[in-house]
């Protein structure tokens, strides 16, 4: 399945989307050190501005187009987030994502933001996908359910041609799973800001608001700042990624990453779905065939011994009139893509 990447950030979807199998056309990324990490990671990088590029040869040929708009508008640092986000136009990125999925026409789309965006997209996204796409699924995952050793709870807007279902909690691992520290439960949220590390000032001791916190609290105070390869290995990416930049680059870019564990379960549901009418659709054939045996015999049946007061022509006619009106339903299924 051909996919175009917006906003890929370092590559943290991409790598979740690659390893189901999905084939990157282009991965578009404005900022120079994460789409150098892209390049290095072997993505086809387009460095630019997701509104500045012209996708009109992409029309029509992309089966996933996955996005992660601008998240600063509804981010928890913002006060009063849920209510603002929307009115913060310079950084709210999902009108420009609309009119990219407008135009390249994609089979499927994905999109991931913080849990804030939620009431913006339920009231304002999903009323315009309905328009595009016949299935629309939200859904709130914490990665920590599916196997990323970091609690991180994410909204995810599946939009395409058939019913998606989500998928089931799995198992869970822990900071000393991931980088043998002290933490026996998945990490806090891994930050842009982790290469601050947490504060001295003991009134913060009592507080969890990302990794480099627990690390401190497993090491008795010992360490207070997570490395950017600790930092990757709670994002699950895999030992020796190629992040570039300077070092605090890296670590936003880290902070920024879609954990690419999670957009792997997430491309695992989509992939299950197209598989699931691809195995109906392979098969309506066979299955057309035993239903026209079946009315075959019945018809046969009924002209042998037809209901008192029913004559052969009146049992022709019934089974021609339902016989229509089956395959009329069918070929309305097959255009809309949906059984």
């Amino acid at each position: 399945m051909r996919v175009l990447d917006l906003f890929a950030g370092a590559g943290g979807a991409a790598l979740g989307l690659h390893r189901e199998g999905f084939a990157h056309v282009a991965c578009v990324e404005r900022d120079p050190s994460a789409a150098a990490t892209l390049r290095a990671a072997g993505f086809p990088a387009v460095e630019a501005d997701v509104r500045d590029v012209d996708y009109a040869a992409l029309a029509g040929t992309i089966d996933v187009l996955w996005a992660s708009p601008p998240c600063q508008a509804w981010s928890s640092a913002n006060q009063h987030a849920e209510r603002k986000g929307a009115e913060d136009v310079a950084r709210n990125g999902w009108p420009w994502t609309l009119r990219i999925v407008r135009l390249v026409r994609p089979r499927w789309a994905i999109f991931e933001n913080v849990r804030n965006a939620r009431r913006y997209v339920e009231h304002t996204v999903v009323p315009e996908l309905h328009e595009l796409f016949a299935h629309i699924s939200v859904w709130l995952l914490n990665a920590a359910d599916h196997g990323v050793p970091q609690s991180r709870t994410r909204l995810f807007v599946i939009a395409g041609p058939f019913p998606v279902f989500p998928p089931a909690p799995g198992t869970r691992r822990s900071m000393r799973d991931a980088i043998g520290v002290a933490y026996d439960k998945p990490s806090p949220c891994v930050m842009t800001t982790e290469g601050k590390g947490r504060p001295t000032d003991p009134s913060w001791w009592k507080k969890l608001n990302n990794a480099s916190d627990a690390l401190a609290i497993a090491t008795g105070g010992a360490r207070l700042k997570l490395t950017v390869d600790e930092c990757a290995a709670l994002q699950t990416f895999p030992v020796g990624y190629p992040f570039a930049g300077r070092v605090e680059e890296r670590y936003r870019q880290v902070g920024n990453a879609v954990p690419p564990t999670l957009a792997a379960v997430v491309a695992r549901a989509v992939r299950l779905a197209e598989d699931g009418a691809n195995t109906i659709r392979e098969g309506l054939p066979a299955l057309g065939a035993v239903v026209e045996l079946v009315l075959a015999r019945a018809v046969a049946l009924v002209r042998a011994s037809p209901p008192f007061g029913v004559g052969a022509a009146e049992v022709d006619a019934f089974v021609a009139r339902n016989v229509d009106r089956l395959r009329a339903l069918a070929r309305h299924a097959n255009q809309r893509g949906t059984w």
